[in-house]
């Protein structure tokens, strides 16, 4: 597998919003191999193109390399199988965060998902709300029209984290009806818990699953007591960090040393 093979291969998985690793063999029954053998794995396990030389081993590491991708804490890990290492490399795609909503809390969540390197699209029906002058951030893309056809003209993915907080109910059902069923990795609806449940209600009504329900996390965010827009959008940016990194959402000190004091 050439370089440039790999290279095709990875670009098309990250466009498409998916991670994939490169695998390499180091070592081989204790000998670094003359000529270093590679693939290329995706989520699921599947070798998508190269080779480390056998059919056991290839399959021995594709199963390794499902658990290293998954866990969005790891990059560069290596592994022993059997009599041979292999080295694990994860290309992971730009995180996207698409805010439908461009008002004090949407423009507080845009600013927030900057800190944590997201690309970001901030989509209103108001064009005031969805400006340049308003988002001057060049790496905070600004979108103004109609939220259904601004959502249908996006490439939803794994990749994908959408927050939606936008002036009323009316436009946060039509975005999470827009939403609900793409491969976003976080859905999330700001609302109280009374306005929430009717949206779901409403959904339910409508043949939408509770499968696809559960996904939604909604009202949104941690609870930290938080009211300002600076503090709920740093709210909701702790449950997409939760979600993706696989936290407990529960404060580190409460059984820590100083909590232990007698």
């Amino acid at each position: 597998m050439t370089p440039g093979e790999i290279l095709i291969a990875m670009n098309c998985a990250l466009s498409d919003g998916r991670a994939i690793a490169l695998v390499s063999l180091i070592e081989s029954a204790g000998k670094t191999p003359l000529q270093i053998a590679r693939m290329l794995v995706d989520e699921k396990g599947i070798a998508v193109a190269g080779s480390l030389g056998t059919d056991s081993l290839d399959k021995a590491a594709a199963e390794a390399t499902i658990g290293v991708i998954a866990d969005d804490r790891l990059e560069i890990v290596p592994r022993t199988i059997d009599e041979s290492r292999i080295l694990i490399e994860v290309a992971r795609p730009a995180l996207q965060l698409v805010i439908c909503g461009g008002g004090h809390v949407g423009r507080a969540v845009a600013a927030a998902g900057r800190l944590l390197d997201f690309q970001v699209t901030v989509i209103d029906d108001r064009a005031e709300f969805a400006s340049r002058e308003r988002f001057p951030d060049p790496a905070i893309k600004p979108l103004a029209g109609d939220f259904t056809l601004a959502l249908r003209a996006l490439k939803v993915t794994p990749a994908t984290h959408v927050v939606i907080v936008t002036r009323g109910h009316r436009h946060d059902e039509i975005c999470l009806r827009e939403v609900i069923d793409q491969p976003a990795r976080y859905i999330g609806m700001i609302g109280s818990r009374r306005r929430t449940t009717t949206i779901r209600e409403h959904l339910k009504h409508d043949g939408v699953s509770p499968e696809m329900l559960r996904r939604v996390h909604a009202p949104i965010g941690l609870d930290i007591g938080a009211l300002t827009p600076e503090e709920i959008a740093f709210a909701i940016l702790a449950e997409i960090v939760l979600v993706r990194r696989g936290g407990t959402g529960l404060k580190k000190s409460a059984e820590g040393p100083m909590a232990r004091a007698r």
